[in-house]
């Protein structure tokens, strides 16, 4: 019997190690593996890198603790397209709309597929204008989808992950930090 005993803790102190040493995989996986998005969470699959013609011409963009590298959209087909078609958008990721000219720009969520926060800038870098979780609106044909606009001109405008607006308490007239 006590043999029995013996080998069943030997048993137990083997799958115990087991157990940790696959913990300890995934939570390396999870804090090296590579870039995840917020919904990657959720559908469990790594999101993919933005499109390699926009990914070239980023910059850093930050807001108190909110900090994200952002591509440029600078023509007027970057910004028609904007983040439409992808399937999520990395967690510190973003995409940051410019216009020659302070104005009224509306966003719609055409051929979206994850909901963003919406952040209108002016041409002295603040915000003056925010939509919180913008939803995607598929099946709704053009005439139908909802188009946000700003209440104040802006030259800029900042599309990140829905929620970061909140988790990093960002509020009208806070000021946008980014270099072009």
């Amino acid at each position: 019997m006590a043999g029995g005993i013996l080998s069943r803790d030997r048993n137990v102190k083997k799958d115990l190690a087991i157990i940790l040493g696959l913990f300890l995989l995934i939570v390396g996986l999870l804090v090296f593996g590579g870039p995840f998005s917020s919904i990657s969470f959720f559908r469990g699959s790594v999101s993919p890198n933005l499109n390699p013609q926009v990914q070239k011409r980023t910059t850093a963009v930050s807001v108190k603790t909110l900090k994200v590298e952002s591509a440029l959209a600078l023509s007027a087909d970057d910004r028609r397209k904007g983040l439409s078609g992808r399937e999520s958008l990395e967690i510190s990721r973003g995409m940051l709309f410019v216009f020659d000219t302070a104005g009224n720009y509306p966003i719609w969520m055409k051929g979206m597929k994850f909901p963003i926060d919406i952040i209108w800038v002016d041409e002295n870098k603040k915000i003056v204008y925010i939509v919180q979780s913008a939803l995607p609106e598929p099946g709704k044909k053009d005439a139908q989808l909802t188009v946000y606009r700003p209440s104040a001109n802006a030259k800029y405008v900042l599309e990140i992950n829905a929620g970061l607006v909140n988790a990093n308490n960002l509020q009208v007239g806070d000021s946008v930090n980014f270099e072009l």
